[in-house]
């Protein structure tokens, strides 16, 4: 089937979706996945569990709360087997990611809101776009990927986060919620088998050590022959090995005292960075050597697996942090401590060039660490108001030691192991802000919000760039940014299953030193900011056997920071490279987005969400591209398709004594789109710098009891052929194409009662 007619399908189910919601009246945005019965209704029917997030930092019904925000629950978080950030995108509307080599290097999009600074801009320290939580500890600095394990929810929250949140959460928030330890001992044992040689084992343990003490931990392992190959006799390809861990002690010595901590660790490695070549090159590589010959491989879509380069390859990170939660609770105020620090290192080594020849070859190291210590003192349960008011004090440092040099065929006769380039950097941001948030409840129906996070963000950075061994640029500067973000909602009940609200907010994002300064180039870049104008709806009916949540919203987008990167060669044939970032004016985005959880039986549970979105560059004129200006003014946005949507359906059966058969479908569909800059500025070659649309179907079957469940699936089930994004990996090779894949595989799990 066409990407055509596929596309026009995947119009149909969303506009037949969208007039089921308009025909109940409802248009929302905020759903959870809607979970198995979570009780009884006056009838005696089964009716959906009530889904319970903290994304106001406290525990609330989703309902109440009036966000746009999506949760998946420990029991979603299995059904759908997720495992990373990309399972939890694919489900969520108006959101989407690319992927640039392996599991952790992602970047992620919601509502258009993407990240526009690449790792050879943003220096040491990421200038992330989202936050990303674990139990209340920012871990944005070390992953846009936290590993996924015994996890009690999971939130995407969309649109600008910044009063609990905080600077960068411009676009949206990730917000995970491991379980924590228990008084009654537990433990569980799951081993996976699937295609391409992939093993996994996970392991959880419960353990009550005194009535005031428990423990719980978590331990997973997998690795993985890969789906692409490497035909060069040094063998290898995008295999990998994932090591996951995380101990966590709670104690309680009395009913007002509760505190957790935590240790957790995660390191991966892959054997390449994954893509297949798609023949065509960026524009330096092209001046470089003019055009590549397939090299025995290929390309897409006649090469989907394939890869031939002569020198070994790796990718990596490694991080792990170490957090504290205190909480003490008076009768109507609760005082709340998080302190956190992690390390985290990431690298890319070896083969450069991606082509049979020994061209140049790299080590690109990112070491970084980060501490932060944050207050909040609020209210619990208050009948006339609800307030938090709370202060975070943070540091995120990193350094880089970076090199380029040349390989044993000697490119413009160069001696072997020659230095073309080198970059040493030393990066650090000091944070300060403070916070509140206060909720009057006019009357039974009606709440009125008003919040304010303050922010002062101080940036230094130090570096040194190096060109054929002399010491071509150094820096050594520092500047700093203040902001005020406020966020004021309103919202009103209009039946005791229904609310509707209104949001304006504010996000934003720290400006930064210019890692790269000359006379083209500012010493330093502005923040960037986001102003949300949201309408929304939250809503239950038949009798708590549906649920809908659906938002409208339009945001404007100002001085939005990218990276630019200049390559030239200069007078003595040496390779020079400028980089850095840039304020690129204005940005508007808009759309719908709407999600619909539905048990029309006892046993049958559906799933549906979709999103439109509109995000286009209002004014982008000075966009910097392969080393030319290029107007970008009134494109589509990269990493924004104008469609999403996923549906999933699962039927439960009985088949004696506690055991249980079950069955589920999932669909998801992604529409047209381009990967980044580069791409929407080449947008008219076509292939491959625009990605066509795709969908994408799973099955899943399975027996499960109290103790024990087998689960059969297969992912990406009638093989279709397409890819995701498309990246500058390697020079000769070409642009890289992340290409889809078919699995299939076997799941069995053990716990105890």
């Amino acid at each position: 089937m066409s990407n055509r007619v596929r596309a026009g399908r995947a119009r149909l189910a969303l506009i037949s979706g969208c007039a089921v919601c308009s025909t109940l009246g409802v248009l929302s945005t905020d759903d959870a996945c809607a979970q198995q019965a979570g009780g009884q209704n006056a009838e005696g029917r089964a009716t959906l569990e009530e889904v319970v997030v903290t994304s106001r930092r406290r525990e609330e019904s989703l309902q109440d709360v009036p966000i746009a925000v999506s949760a998946f629950s420990a029991e979603s978080i299995e059904r759908n087997r997720i495992e990373g950030v990309d399972d939890v995108f694919s489900r969520t509307p108006n959101v989407a990611y690319t992927t640039e080599g392996s599991r952790d290097r992602k970047r992620l999009s919601i509502r258009g809101v993407t990240e526009f600074i690449t790792e050879a801009g943003e220096a040491t320290v990421p200038a992330n776009t989202f936050g990303i939580y674990i139990d209340d500890f920012s871990v944005a600095t070390a992953t846009s990927n936290p590993g996924v394990m015994d996890i009690e929810r999971i939130e995407v929250l969309r649109g600008p986060q910044g009063t609990y949140f905080g600077r960068n959460a411009v676009g949206g928030a990730l917000n995970i919620t491991t379980k924590k330890p228990t008084n009654e001992f537990f433990s569980e044992v799951t081993a996976d088998v699937s295609r391409y040689d992939t093993y996994e084992l996970d392991g959880t343990l419960n353990l009550p050590i005194t009535d005031t003490l428990a423990m719980r931990a978590n331990v997973k392992y997998q690795e993985s022959d890969g789906y692409i190959k490497n035909i060069n006799p040094i063998g290898g390809g995008n295999d990998s090995e994932y090591k996951y861990g995380r101990l966590s002690l709670r104690y309680t010595p009395n009913e007002q005292f509760t505190l957790d901590m935590i240790a957790s660790a995660s390191d991966e490695l892959v054997g390449m960075r994954e893509g297949v070549p798609s023949g065509v090159l960026s524009a330096f590589t092209e001046s470089l050597y003019g055009e590549v010959t397939p090299d025995g491989i290929g390309y897409w879509p006649q090469n989907t697996n394939r890869v031939n380069f002569n020198r070994p390859q790796e990718v990596g990170s490694k991080y792990e942090y170490i957090t504290a939660r205190a909480e003490y609770r008076w009768d109507n105020v609760r005082l709340t401590s998080v302190s956190g620090y992690l390390e985290s290192k990431t690298f890319l080594r070896g083969d450069v060039d991606g082509g049979s020849e020994d061209l140049f070859y790299e080590h690109k190291p990112y070491d970084r660490d980060a501490l932060s210590q944050e207050f909040r003192l609020g209210s619990i349960e208050g009948k006339s108001w609800d307030w938090t008011v709370g202060a975070i004090y943070s540091r995120d440092r990193g350094n880089i030691d970076q090199a380029t040099q040349v390989g044993n065929d000697q490119p413009f006769g160069l001696p072997v192991d020659f230095e073309v380039t080198r970059n040493t950097a030393d990066n650090e941001t000091i944070g300060a802000a403070i916070f509140g948030e206060a909720v009057w409840h006019a009357t039974d129906r009606l709440d009125l919000l008003v919040g304010v996070r303050a922010t002062r963000d101080k940036v230094k950075i130090s570096e040194v760039t190096f060109t054929a061994g002399e010491s071509r640029l150094t820096i050594s500067d520092e500047d700093t940014f203040d902001d005020i973000s406020p966020r004021f909602t309103a919202s009103y009940a209009l039946s005791d299953a229904s609310k509707v609200y209104a949001t304006i907010s504010k996000g934003f994002k720290s400006g930064g030193v210019q890692i790269a300064q000359n006379d083209l180039i500012s010493d330093s870049y502005d923040p960037e900011t986001i102003w949300n104008y949201e309408l929304g709806i939250k809503s239950e009916f038949l009798d708590g056997r549906a649920r809908l949540n659906a938002a409208a919203f339009l945001m404007e987008w100002s001085d939005l920071q990218a990276s630019f990167a200049v390559a030239d060669i200069d007078d003595e044939g040496t390779i020079v490279f400028t980089s850095g970032i840039q304020n690129a004016a204005e940005a508007t985005n808009y759309g719908v987005e709407a999600e619909l959880s539905l048990l029309p039986t006892d046993r049958l549970l559906l799933n549906l969400s979709v999103g439109y979105l509109h995000a286009e560059f209002d004014n982008f004129t000075n966009a910097f591209i392969d080393g030319a200006i290029v107007d970008l003014s009134h494109q589509v946005m990269p990493n924004a398709p104008e469609w999403t949507a996923s549906a999933d359906a699962q039927y439960t059966f009985p088949l004696g004594g506690d055991w249980e058969g079950f069955a589920r479908a999932e669909w998801y569909y992604r529409d047209d789109t381009y990967s980044d800059l580069t791409s929407v500025a080449r947008r008219d070659e076509g292939f491959p710098f625009l990605v066509p649309s795709y969908d994408n179907t799973n099955l899943r079957a399975g027996v499960q009891s109290d103790r024990f469940s087998i689960v059969a699936y297969i992912e990406n089930v009638f093989d279709q052929k397409y890819f995701t994004n498309v990246y500058e990996k390697a020079f000769v090779s070409g642009m890289a194409l992340q290409p889809s894949y078919q699995t299939y595989g076997v799941r069995f799990t053990w716990r105890t009662k």
